[in-house]
């Protein structure tokens, strides 16, 4: 969760993200994905040691791959700084 963190931290530090509407929902879907995938690798955790235990690895995929998209894999604070640029 390492793209929610630093947003929050920012926004902990700075106060509210000012962001266009296209960017915070973009912003948004990142916290979501991140949430997701937190939950869905909890849940997998709960079937170590059993034929189950792979059964989230699909779901998993698919999420993280929405992220990527949203995110290009870059670092949360060069990600931020380009949200703020199409704000200009």
């Amino acid at each position: 969760m390492i793209y929610t963190k630093y947003f929050g931290l920012v926004t902990k530090e700075q106060g509210q993200i000012n962001l266009p509407q296209d960017q915070f929902q973009r912003m948004m879907n990142i916290v979501h994905l991140e949430g997701v995938i937190l939950g869905l690798n909890k849940a997998k955790e709960t079937f170590k040691d059993t034929n189950l235990y792979y059964k989230y690895d699909i779901i998993i995929l698919d999420n993280a791959t929405k992220l990527s998209a949203l995110t290009g894999n870059i670092p949360p604070n060069l990600l931020l700084k380009e949200m703020v640029r199409y704000s200009d």
